[in-house]
């Protein structure tokens, strides 16, 4: 059959099949996508699993006749009719015309993305037949379908030959994203890359949220860069309005009582103000997972062509796990949000920042440490920056803050600094480091 006659039918499945028994070389990125879910027939099913068991065990995919001879034997114990339907399917691939193996190679990946698309939709459509549709995440199923073969062009970077390119790539200015604070950009000189997952720390009511608006505002401010803010607690419109009264230093009572007047000034002070865009989308208090924050950012990426550095995530808490298994616990979901967050930056290219909740034990702490993160310890292993916002209560009374940078990846930790907050215009500073004097009480 010609190539052109193949509509990713039984024909191409088998063509396909038979490239990478021959070629395996060739089709390594196709064989590690495959699962036998996404092959038609029971015979083609067993095959990719037994091409999977070989490799596995030995390291390399058998040729036509160990495959066929592996794959009889394993299955003469079971059923000696199906071991052999299977043999004599081994043999029809044998015998396929594989001459035009370079478009069916440009065309295998497109082929799988098609059969994991179908196969979610199998397993949604039986889960709803059987009634057990709030047992799984629809919308993460075929997200993960979505995102097979995603990646499969990135082979990987040599130190030996790539390091011309490599070090060009971590020095560049567009690296990672500015915050908009020059004592920050200082210590991370490259700013924060895609794929980093940045954690504000505070009790209760201790400006999380406000410190997230104005990085979201410093990181549109001065770059090209946009980002997507996710309030999980407040209305879209109370969060851009918290953002108004940053950009035009005004209290709420202000924005209020402007009336028309006041709308221009916003406007003017937009466009001089913002090189990038910032786009607030608000879900209630446990409505929305990752993967549901996940869809909402894909699609209005494509639709208003945004360009995002960072996406920010108000705040951990408030976010539903995604469903899992009975009886796992609450610490492995809580952690769960964390790894699914920092995995969202690298599908998208950008950073995340997700501020979040200490434990109680920290409260009253002068600085927090990598054991006051809410819900789970493993927390720590998963962020690459952890930023808590400290204030003793006289300090909270005076509008002085702090700002502990306890854990960082990337570069130097325990780094301190001071700032103010004028919590009526939703303003944060951060203006000096300041010395940090450890004690036995000072972390826990």
């Amino acid at each position: 059959m010609s190539l052109q006659n193949y509509n990713f039918d039984q024909s191409f499945q088998d063509a396909v099949l038979a490239c990478l028994i021959r070629y395996p070389e060739e089709f390594y990125a196709f064989g590690e996508l495959i699962k036998p879910a996404y092959f038609t027939g029971p015979a083609a099913m067993e095959i990719v699993d037994h091409l999977q068991e070989y490799r596995n065990r030995y390291g390399k995919y058998p040729g036509f006749t160990m495959l066929g001879n592996y794959a009889y034997h394993a299955k003469e114990r079971v059923n000696v009719d199906q071991a052999k339907d299977i043999s004599d399917y081994v043999e029809k691939l044998s015998s396929v015309d594989t001459s035009e193996k370079e478009g069916i190679h440009a065309r295998s990946i497109k082929f799988i993305k098609e059969r994991a698309i179908y196969d979610g939709i199998r397993k949604i459509h039986a889960a709803q037949t059987e009634g057990k549709a709030d047992e799984i995440d629809a919308v993460k199923i075929m997200q993960d379908a979505m995102a097979v073969g995603t990646n499969i062009d990135n082979h990987g970077l040599s130190l030996y030959h790539d390091y011309r390119e490599i070090i060009e790539m971590v020095n560049s200015k567009t690296y990672g994203v500015n915050t908009g604070y020059a004592e920050f950009d200082k210590l991370w000189k490259t700013g924060w890359a895609a794929g980093w997952l940045i954690v504000l720390l505070a009790p209760p009511k201790r400006y999380k949220s406000t410190l997230a608006l104005n990085l979201s505002i410093g990181i549109a401010s001065h770059q090209d860069a946009d980002v997507l803010y996710y309030a999980c607690e407040m209305s879209e419109e109370e969060t851009a309005c918290r953002a108004y009264r940053n950009i035009a230093g005004w209290t709420q009572e202000q924005l209020l009582e402007e009336g028309v007047g006041g709308k221009l000034v916003v406007n003017e002070k937009l466009k001089k103000q913002l090189w990038g865009n910032v786009w607030v989308k608000s879900y209630p208090s446990k409505s929305t997972s990752i993967s549901e924050i996940k869809a909402h950012a894909r699609h209005v990426i494509g639709t208003y062509n945004l360009h995002p550095k960072a996406i920010v995530i108000d705040y951990a808490e408030t976010v539903r796990p995604e469903k899992t298994a009975p009886n796992t616990p609450d610490w492995r979901q809580q952690a769960d949000i964390y790894t699914q967050a920092r995995a969202m930056g690298a599908e998208f290219g950008c950073c995340v920042i997700m501020p979040d909740r200490c434990n109680r034990e920290a409260v009253d702490r002068p600085v927090p440490s990598m054991k006051s993160f809410q819900g789970a310890f493993e927390k720590a292993g998963i962020v690459d920056v952890a930023i808590g916002i400290c204030a003793t209560t006289e300090e909270h009374l005076r509008n002085q803050v702090r700002y502990f940078v306890f854990l960082n990846r990337h570069g130097e930790a325990h780094k301190h600094y001071e700032g103010t907050v004028d919590p009526e215009r939703m303003k944060m500073t951060v203006d000096r480091e300041i010395e940090y004097m450890p004690d036995d009480n000072s972390e826990i």
